[in-house]
């Protein structure tokens, strides 16, 4: 059923993806690699690697999956879940072998469980993934050898007993190798991208149309939730702080519904995060109802932009991570503020959170193809208030960066 007619993505990429997850596994003198996947709907967590390689990567995967990728024979895709999802997975999926397994946890959505926990017993003829997995190496002729495993951090306790046992503790210490493969976007992946910037640029401009004095928080915000939903968006949630536009410790942040009703000359800062065909975009935008703000409130929340300005500028292949963040803390010290969290953003596709990671101390070398959000979140030295009124989704190119979505980086001003 699968077809590149309504994916952008096309089947020879995931071939792709696979040999080079097989060439990993033959290098490091492995049976093969596990790549593993929480469901999709655990946002915060590692949901891409399982979609990375078989382009189930929306809501609809909302049970355990991995993916086995033996040294030797086709890879195959193991779920913990019931018959339906079989039909949900040919829909958008390339992959040819598909397998139910049992889940460890009863409460999950399986046709079967294990209650022995660790699957020493198989649940209705149905085996353990550890089983499953240790039937598919000997079948292909893969076996013998240790196993590596991607996604290792996500992993469930249950899951990674299970495999122990099954695997006789032959797990090796190996790099993530889903994890570094993903971090380059590829022109297809980029396509996608740039359409979830689009959407969500365009959930901003309903913000203009509708924001007024008077309306509640949370109803902005489903106006905006709205219009990406109609564009097909998988996953859309808006959450914003707001306060007196002379007082910004006065307000409000909320990542929960927004239940503040909004009023004339009030700051608002409206967080963004909008999946679509499973790629990510998280941005922000900051204006005010009415007048403008004060020069008080301007002094905090225009150096937020200055200096997100000034990263912008520097961002360019073979800049370190660390010397990125440098270029910000310089910029933010010469404001009277410091960089909160020692991090100014995350990479951004498949997952909310990826390589690379722009945390401070990093030696990782920004490239071509990384995908991240920029968010330079300030804010007094020893105080509590967050500043943080624009984050920027960027693409590293072979010359610099280019700023993803479109909607004006400025502070808005709706009368």
């Amino acid at each position: 059923m699968w077809s590149k007619t309504n994916h952008e993505v096309p089947k020879l990429e995931f071939e792709n993806r696979i040999e080079r997850v097989r060439s990993f596994a033959i290098k490091h003198d492995l049976s093969g690699v596990v790549v593993y996947s929480a469901p999709k709907i655990h946002q915060w967590n590692q949901t891409g690697h399982v979609g990375y390689l078989t382009n189930w990567s929306n809501l609809d995967r909302i049970v355990d999956a991995m993916v086995v990728v033996p040294v030797k024979g086709k890879a195959s895709l193991l779920v913990a879940g019931v018959e339906y999802m079989l039909d949900q997975i040919e829909e958008v999926s390339w992959i040819g072998e598909v397998r139910l397994v049992s889940s460890p946890d009863p409460r999950s959505i399986s046709s079967s469980f294990d209650a022995s926990v660790v699957g020493e017993d198989t649940n209705q003829g149905v085996h353990s993934f550890g089983a499953e997995i240790s039937e598919i190496l000997d079948a292909t002729g893969s076996g013998g050898k240790p196993v590596g495993i991607s996604g290792l951090e996500a992993l469930p306790v249950n899951i990674y007993r299970d495999l122990k046992v099954n695997l006789k503790d032959q797990i090796a210490q190996v790099p993530d190798i889903v994890a570094e493969l993903r971090q380059y976007k590829t022109a297809q992946e980029l396509v996608l991208i740039k359409r979830v910037a689009a959407i969500s640029d365009s959930s901003y401009q309903r913000m203009l149309e509708v924001l007024s004095e008077g309306i509640w928080g949370y109803e902005l915000t489903a106006e905006m939730d709205c219009v990406a939903k109609r564009q097909g968006a998988d996953f859309v949630y808006h959450c914003m702080h707001s306060a007196p536009g002379n007082n910004l410790k006065a307000g409000k942040l909320s990542v929960k519904s927004h239940d503040c009703q909004l009023k004339r000359g009030d700051y608002i800062n409206v967080n963004a995060y909008v999946v679509y065909k499973g790629y990510w975009i998280q941005s922000d935008r900051a204006g005010t109802i009415g007048p403008s703000l004060d020069r008080a409130t301007l002094k905090m929340v225009e150096p937020n932009l200055q200096v997100q300005n000034e990263v912008l500028k520097v961002i360019r292949p073979g800049l370190s991570i660390n010397e990125l963040i440098n270029v910000g803390n310089k910029a933010a010290a010469r404001f009277g503020f410091e960089i909160q969290g020692g991090r100014i953003g995350h990479g951004q596709g498949l997952d909310y959170s990826e390589r690379p990671f722009l945390l401070a101390g990093s030696q990782e070398i920004l490239q071509p193809g990384h995908v991240f959000v920029l968010h330079v979140c300030l804010g007094e030295p020893g105080g509590t208030l967050l500043i943080n009124p624009i984050a920027d989704l960027c693409h590293v190119t072979a010359d610099g960066v280019e700023v993803l979505n479109r909607f004006p980086r400025e502070l808005f001003h709706v009368e």
